[in-house]
């Protein structure tokens, strides 16, 4: 297939152009006024899915989406604002075979999920998209945005390996020297982290890059993984990350792309300030080269959040027992051609998964195992659910379990509102806070977020789901391997049951 087809990217349709952007796996198109408060448009994307299939006597089902905000302009102003929808799904129009959940952050509904309302799969096109705000926006220029997200169901899962450790979770009862015990997360309820059976523990002591931290809580509000969430498919992409620039205020959009060295284009950056805007050569390319700041303002601007490293190994491993040492792909495997690699931490210059070590090639388009079947995982690299690139390619932020409590451990999970502050920070209350308030020096590192699933040039055991040897690192600056996906918890009368 076509390396262009298999690029998202999130497509801004300003000043009603009604024209197609660059060939992309999701597209919109024939964006429209509709009346005082009306939106309509097209919107259409390829490998799509919805599926329903038993898991160990569980019924399960799950679908990728469009996650589709809205920005608007009045003529002059330099920055855009969020257009806030009606809460009520019935003031939305979705086409025959589709379905619409808005997404509210507090009492405000910043986008809408839309997806098959039926089991199927391939080319998704949904013509007359109809949305309300509840603002007039005659008036306004107007912009059309959409995602690619994956529906994750509420249900129980593992966390941990039931191998030799490294940093994973395990189970309180475990003791050093001995094999991983991996914890079952069956609720969103207050959780204990501490040594003791029953409570959520790491083998990575309470220090360091992958410890658990000091004996504490994560609290109800904290985002465990058993609750029902929508997860970007792939990891933002280069355009995606150039539009939200271009939507910004110069001031702003400065703090977001600030100068970079020079070895950033032959590390696979393309986006560059021109007369035009901001604009990436390759928009469908993951985008790497952010930092901290620019990653939660993004996330915020979307309306969408960050992912906690609980949720990380359940969109991964999904509701299966951990098998030793696997990656995203659920097997231990990385596969190659040499029987020897098999016996060395180094992968393979040959893998059959070039994008694991190039972040410049475009991972497969991914599908659920229900659909694809264990080996059809292991060829694109997909988790459980139908999410790409996981493991190796580039880093993931996720928010830390292993920190002294006020930085990761009080995330509650709220999602951004699409607004910024002035000089470009997401101001979201519980997130770990901007890169400026982190305490170096600390024997706990207090910036609440770390890293999962290992970049292209590490080692294998680095790409592993259960692997938090970086998981509360402290790292401020920007690198080629620091890439980011988001997450938004499932609204409650998504199609699922929760």
């Amino acid at each position: 297939m076509n390396q262009t087809k298999k690029w998202i990217l999130a497509l801004c349709m300003a000043m009603l152009c009604g024209q197609a952007a660059n060939a992309a796996e999701m597209t919109v198109t024939n964006v429209a006024k509709v009346g005082a408060d009306g939106v309509q448009f097209d919107v259409s994307w390829t490998d799509s899915w919805r599926a329903s299939w038993s898991e160990a006597d569980t019924e399960l089902s799950n679908w990728d989406a469009a996650w589709i905000f809205v920005k608007v302009r009045r003529k002059g102003d330099a920055a855009w604002s969020h257009a806030t929808l009606s809460p009520e799904s019935a003031d939305h129009l979705a086409p025959k075979g589709a379905r619409i959940d808005v997404g509210m952050t507090g009492k405000k509904a910043t986008g809408v999920f839309l997806y098959r309302s039926d089991d199927g799969q391939g080319t998704f096109v949904n013509k007359g998209v109809k949305l309300k705000c509840l603002d007039k926006i005659d008036e306004l220029e107007l912009s059309v945005h959409a995602l690619e997200m994956v529906y994750v169901p509420q249900g129980a899962f593992y966390v941990g390996t039931n191998g030799k450790g490294g940093g994973s979770f395990t189970d309180g009862a475990w003791k050093k020297g001995e094999a991983i015990i991996p914890f079952k997360i069956s609720s969103e309820a207050e959780l204990k982290i501490a040594p003791e059976p029953g409570c959520l523990y790491g083998d990575g002591g309470i220090g360091g890059a992958h410890g658990i931290g000091p004996v504490g809580k994560l609290t109800a509000e904290f985002p465990k993984g058993y609750g029902a969430i929508y997860c970007m498919k792939y990891g933002t992409n280069q355009g995606q990350y150039a539009a939200f620039l271009d939507q910004l205020t110069p001031a702003q959009a400065a703090e977001r792309f600030l100068t970079f060295p020079a070895k950033r284009s032959s590390t696979g950056h393309t986006i560059k300030k021109t007369s035009a805007g901001y604009v990436a050569s390759k928009p469908g390319r993951a985008c790497n080269w952010v930092c901290w700041d620019d990653i939660a303002a993004y996330i915020d601007w979307a309306g969408l959040r960050p992912m906690s490293e609980l949720e990380y190994e359940k969109a991964c491993r999904g509701p299966l027992k951990p098998v030793t040492d696997e990656y995203a792909w659920g097997s231990a495997e990385l596969p190659c051609p040499h029987e020897e690699c098999k016996k060395t931490q180094k992968i393979c210059a040959e893998l059959d998964l070039p994008w694991i070590l190039d972040p410049m090639v475009t991972p497969p388009a991914p599908m659920p195992q229900a659909l694809c079947g264990a080996e059809g995982r292991v060829k694109s690299g997909a988790t459980y659910w139908g999410i790409a690139a996981m493991s190796g390619h580039l880093r993931e932020r996720a928010v830390t379990v292993g920190d002294k409590a006020g930085a990761g451990r009080v995330f509650t999970g709220r999602c951004g509102d699409g607004a910024l502050t002035d000089d470009a920070l997401a101001n979201v209350p519980g997130w770990p806070g901007p890169m400026a308030s982190w305490e170096e020096g600390q024997r706990y590192p207090t910036c609440g977020v770390g890293f999962r699933g290992g970049p292209w040039y590490t080692d294998k055991a680095r790409l592993r789901v259960s692997d938090r040897y970086m998981s509360s690192v402290m790292r401020t600056g920007r690198d080629a391997s620091y890439g980011f996906r988001a997450v938004r918890q499932a609204p409650v009368n998504a199609a699922g049951g929760e």
